[in-house]
């Protein structure tokens, strides 16, 4: 009995932030949209479990302890404030549009695909429930610092060696990744401390969690970018069924789900925010970039992407050519000057040279050309982990390229392509021109830095392949015959 009431709570500290956060995403998302509760649903997930970690941090910082029920009174206050509001609001009247019917033969098609799905996911499920322990580097970081904090109950630090070593209160804690953010560790902690024991069960089964809200974001967004239900859930499941995102999510422990997930949902909303100008998606994607900073230090350095992805969206025409000049204009001055020193209040000093790269927070970064074409192409290329993800992304580069310079395109075209131009280029530097190039070397973590990636890539080929069909269509429409009868304006397949 006692044993089932403490699995209520574990369940309880995985619904109880998602639901916070979901019912105050229902509060500024108030008509009834395509694909808005899908969406809700995913992002209120991700929102929701690092929230909560930041709330244990601030029980930490002001009890000096780490417990569930402080956090979990919060979370429900929120709850209720966030019921009294929706009760408030004014009933909003769903968008009228007229749609075209779906088949029997789509319907049929998308009923046997969320099938797929559906069985995919509770064969993975099983995985996670059953499965002990697995990855490496939960063992060696994210769930270590975990199994500390929530047996100790208190956030103690965590250290780098040399201190270790020289510390005498034994009050300090080491490992490798010392220096990593605390939120992944905190995402394991948060199920165990309503637990009141340490269990890998229960610290994994965030993991499911953040899968689930990956394909239900994902839908949720194609949905609203305006594609039709089949075609939101089949790039929903060309995203879910790579081989490496679903061992990711079957040996729960590693950060790099979670970082795709943020990564991915920060992209998605930004583009739609390009789009539409819809500021609730431009606060999703403030947010989850944040989030994303919060996951790992490669979050920082990610989150720079969309400066010139931004750029770009404000930029028309020849104007878009500024940005590579600026880039040839910044080389060659380090290449004259030697590089460029900035000293940051509060932060430190940012050191831009030709041979090295400091960044506060991230580090020092030697700078020097290897060669590992070899060992790249196969990974993205050939092996089984993204299908014909690497094929497809080239093609879409290719395709978009020609297209980035046109006075008539969108800005979120033109935000599109940059973005996945700069993850390409910000890929490249960091395995053909840093000491990362030993992860390709040796096979580590390259794959794990590809999928941060996946979801936003696959995301915005989406949006390619309908901006593709739509301008075929309306070239098609232009040269109909006299007397055909033309598509009514605003038709869509449900």
């Amino acid at each position: 009995m006692t044993q089932g009431l403490s699995w209520l709570s574990v369940w309880a500290a995985l619904l109880l932030p998602s639901l916070a956060a979901i019912l105050w995403l229902r509060v500024f998302w108030p008509e009834p949209t395509p694909g808005r509760w899908p969406l809700i649903l995913g992002y209120g997930y991700v929102l929701g479990l690092i929230g909560v970690t930041l709330l244990l941090q601030l029980q930490a910082f002001l009890l000096g302890s780490l417990a569930f029920a402080p956090s979990a009174l919060v979370l429900t206050l929120l709850v209720m404030i966030a019921i009294r509001v929706i009760r408030h609001q004014s009933p909003v009247a769903p968008s009228h549009r007229d749609a075209i019917p779906a088949s029997f033969w789509t319907r049929l098609a998308f009923g046997m695909l969320a099938l797929w799905l559906a069985v995919r996911f509770i064969g993975l499920a099983l995985e996670v429930w059953w499965q002990p322990l697995f990855p490496w580097d939960a063992w060696t970081t994210w769930a270590a610092r975990a199994r500390v904090w929530s047996e100790l109950r208190a956030l103690v630090p965590f250290v780098s060696p040399q201190d270790w070593l020289s510390d005498t209160s034994g009050n300090a804690y080491t490992v490798d990744a010392w220096n990593y953010p605390a939120t992944v560790s905190l995402i394991a902690a948060w199920p165990a401390l309503a637990l009141g024991s340490w269990n890998e069960t229960a610290a994994n089964l965030p993991w499911l969690g953040c899968a689930l809200a990956l394909a239900l974001g994902f839908y949720g967004q194609a949905r609203l970018w305006g594609v039709s239900a089949l075609t939101a859930l089949v790039f929903m499941w060309l995203l879910m069924s790579m081989p490496l995102l679903n061992t990711h999510i079957a040996l729960a422990g590693y950060a790099d789900l979670w970082m795709a997930t943020a990564l991915g949902f920060a992209f998605m909303a930004f583009l739609q925010w390009t789009r539409s100008e819809d500021r609730r998606q431009l606060g999703l994607a403030l947010a989850l970039i944040l989030c994303s900073a919060l996951i790992k230090q490669e979050g920082v350095m990610w989150a720079l992407l969309f400066i010139p992805a931004w750029t770009a969206a404000r930029l028309r025409g020849g104007w878009l050519l500024v940005l590579p000049g600026l880039l040839l204009g910044f080389g060659l001055l380090l290449w004259t000057t030697g590089g460029v020193s900035v000293d940051l209040p509060g932060l430190g000093q940012i050191w831009l040279g030709l041979e090295r790269i400091e960044l506060p927070y991230l580090g020092r970064f030697d700078l020097a050309y290897h060669g590992v074409w070899a060992p790249v192409l196969k990974h993205f290329f050939l092996y089984d982990n993204w299908h014909l993800l690497g094929y497809l992304t080239v093609l879409a580069v290719l395709w978009t390229l020609p297209r980035a310079t046109r006075q008539d395109t969108q800005p979120w075209e033109r935000a599109g392509i940059v973005w996945a131009l700069a993850s390409l280029i910000g890929l490249y530097i960091l395995f053909f021109w840093t000491d990362a190039y030993l992860w390709a070397v040796q096979g580590t973590s390259i794959n794990r830095v590809f999928m941060h990636f996946m979801p936003a890539l696959v995301f915005w080929m989406m949006t390619v392949w309908v901006a593709t069909r739509q301008t075929s269509a309306a070239n098609a429409s232009t040269a109909r015959p006299a007397g055909a009868k033309p598509t009514a304006p605003g038709q869509t397949e449900n």
